[in-house]
């Protein structure tokens, strides 16, 4: 979830900028995760209606609406529409993509690139978050 270590960085600009106190800010930076359980949940029927790509390129083009409209947000509330926009996109994204890899890959290796992707992800969030 490239979108946490970017979010924690961004954290303070947007506490500045929006003039929001900690509280909101740390509901901000969590609530993608309860957003992307939602997406999670209707991704399954999804695929099974539209198939596995057309669902990944449905999961690109939600998150990219949620960081459009968290890019042009001019107040929390705007922020929080985006934030839920983008967390529905990173939930079907994240049940999806490990399906379709699972589905073309070669069974000799599937676990290891079924969970290529997620130990990489940690990987990055940890050594961003050791930088900051």
């Amino acid at each position: 979830m490239v979108n946490i270590g970017v979010m924690s960085g961004a954290g303070l600009f947007i506490k500045d900028d929006l003039k929001i106190s900690d509280v909101q800010l740390e509901i901000l930076m969590g609530i993608i995760n309860l957003y992307s359980l939602l997406g999670s949940a209707a991704a399954g029927r999804t695929s099974d209606w539209v198939g596995r790509r057309y669902t990944i390129v449905l999961a690109a083009a939600i998150f990219f609406v949620g960081a459009l409209l968290m890019g042009f947000a001019t107040n929390y509330a705007f922020l929080m529409v985006g934030r839920f926009v983008a967390g529905i996109g990173v939930g079907y994204a994240l049940l999806i993509a490990p399906v379709y890899t699972a589905e073309l890959s070669p069974a000799a290796s599937r676990g290891f690139l079924t969970s290529f992707p997620e130990v990489f992800i940690n990987t990055g969030i940890f050594i961003f978050s050791c930088f900051l």
